[in-house]
């Protein structure tokens, strides 16, 4: 009996403090992306759209590194015809 009941304590303490973890991350270190455990999102759902934020990211990155290899092309294109 003790057994069950210091097992169902500490699982209940456990899910309190659950509610709380942001990982390795600090509240300075998310001044530019939201990902609050405040929001009503869970666990899964915040790594989501930490997910979504991060793909969407590496394809401007990628659009970015595209339009930099046409305007270096431009700008040697142009020093030639100098």
């Amino acid at each position: 009996m003790k057994k069950i009941l210091a097992l169902s304590f500490l699982m209940s303490s456990s899910m309190l403090l659950a509610g709380t973890d942001f990982g390795y991350l600090k509240k300075e270190d998310q001044q530019y992306y939201k990902n609050d455990s405040m929001e009503g999102n869970n666990k899964m759902e915040r790594i989501d759209s930490t997910v979504k934020e991060i793909n969407k990211l590496y394809g401007e990155l990628a659009t970015m590194k595209a339009e930099i290899a046409q305007l270096k092309q431009e700008v040697e294109l142009l020093k030639s015809k100098k």
